[in-house]
């Protein structure tokens, strides 16, 4: 143990620092091993004469992967230096790249999803809030972790157009019928990630035992707020009283089918954008995404805290619906249209600004829908409901453009998105009623216990 002689307080501006290299690991390792996969869909599926609904299945392995070992990675951080961590998730990432570059097979690419969407998670799903959670143990946390996520937002800004513009020097023919001349681009991004990667990696840590990231103070009147807030929230039901109540189950359904909407929006919109406009104006629109994103995360926040869940997803549904009605528009066009371009970057708008409902969503509604009591426990529902919808979605989106065309599979998105929409909204208000009950019975048993 640390003498209080050796013992140093860390300054608000190293903090800081530490917030932005987890931006920077945000915008550009994960932005490069999440964020642009969609923009090699079409040109990958052209070159080696994949179905679109076989290929995307790469996003449904790698989720599941990543799933599955999130929890073993989590363990891991707390017995190994988080600097090796992160390492090694970079270099699982990178390595997966340059098999991404080599790969010709079905297989061969779900491997590389897997090891691709697996590294992430070590230094993002995980890294991230691990190195947050460290430096800042009390006030601030919250503020902190939403900067950081704002990374990938505005990775979004420049690396989509980046990567159309280096997909284009490596292709032949029109976005529509094109396909790569080369696999290139796969090892530049690999080289691109494992450098940045390793440049952070020197800088970021955890607190050594002789910092103190918090005074104790700080520490004390956080403590104090966080028990105040305690006593005036609601403590809810257990895991297995939700689990009895019909509409839990019903808005989990909700949730789901929205998941199978919202997937096609994110895995395949550039597929589809490359049969309709050139990489460059698919690439500007995949940047406008990330000035939407970037808004809808810091203005998601602000919804839930005014207007509450019902409303928030409301207003999310009614933001996704304008976007998938822009893309049945687009699909309607003739290729190279200059409305095209337009309603694309209407669409990557309204998506952007609706992000909030599956980001930060979960997090807020199994909190305020069914108490703190055991909110880790129901935020894993809330967000496996999701989770499985999404990972469903996006290959359905292919079989059905396969059966028929973009257009139709457009049009069963919208309904996805509608039916699951009005499910979920109809049982958060149900579940508030609920809850309005269970609250008004027992602050009544106290006011008896007191009278007693």
């Amino acid at each position: 143990m640390a003498s209080a002689s050796n013992e140093k307080t860390v300054s608000k501006a190293y903090k800081y620092f530490m917030v932005f290299l987890c931006m920077l690991t945000q915008a550009i390792p994960y932005g490069i091993a999440q964020n642009i996969q969609p923009l090699f869909v079409h040109p990958l599926v052209n070159t080696f004469h994949f179905t679109l609904a076989s290929y995307t299945l790469i996003f449904t392995f790698g989720a599941v992967a990543a799933s599955i070992a999130s929890p073993f990675i989590g363990k891991g951080l707390e017995k190994i230096n988080f600097r090796v961590m992160y390492l090694i998730g970079i270099g699982l990432s990178a390595i997966a790249y340059v098999i991404f570059g080599i790969s010709t097979k079905l297989p061969e690419f779900y491997i590389a999803a897997i090891i691709c969407m697996i590294g992430s998670t070590f230094y993002s799903g995980q890294g991230v809030p691990w190195v947050i959670n460290h430096w800042f143990p009390a006030k601030g946390r919250g503020a902190a972790l939403g900067v950081a996520f704002c990374g990938g937002s505005i990775g979004n800004i420049f690396l989509q157009p980046a990567t159309q513009a280096i997909l284009k020097h490596f292709m032949t023919g029109n976005t529509k019928t094109g396909h790569l001349t080369s696999m290139a681009p796969f090892f530049i991004f690999a080289i691109a990630l494992l450098v940045v990667g390793v440049i952070i990696a020197i800088f970021i840590r955890t607190p050594k035992k002789n910092e103190i990231v918090v005074s104790e103070q700080e520490l004390k009147e956080s403590k104090a707020a966080q028990e105040k807030a305690k006593a005036e929230e609601f403590q809810g039901w257990s895991g297995k009283q939700v689990l009895k109540m019909k509409w839990f189950w019903i808005f989990s359904l909700g949730f789901l089918i929205i998941g199978l909407g919202l997937a096609s929006l994110n895995e395949d919109y550039a597929a589809f954008l490359d049969t309709k406009l050139s990489l460059t104006d698919v690439g500007l629109i995949g940047s406008m995404y990330g000035v939407g994103c970037l808004i809808g995360n810091v203005s998601g926040g602000i919804l839930f805290d005014k207007f509450g869940t019902a409303k928030s997803m409301t207003y999310a549904g009614c933001m996704y619906v304008l976007s998938i009605a822009m893309m049945i528009f687009v699909s309607l066009q003739p290729y190279g249209s200059h409305v095209s371009k337009v309603a694309g970057i209407a669409y990557s708008i309204f998506c952007g600004l609706a992000v909030f409902s599956y980001m930060s969503g979960p997090a807020f509604m199994a909190k305020d829908l069914f108490g703190a009591k055991d909110q880790g426990v129901m935020l894993g529902y809330v967000g496996l409901a999701y989770a499985i919808g999404f990972a469903i979605g996006a290959p359905l989106f292919g079989i059905i453009k396969g059966k028929a065309s973009f257009t139709v599979a457009w049009y069963f998105m919208m309904a996805f998105v509608i039916v699951g929409f009005v499910l979920l909204v109809i049982s958060v208000i149900r579940i508030k009623k609920i809850q309005r009950v269970y609250i008004a019975k027992h602050q009544n048993q106290k006011a008896e216990v007191k009278e007693d």
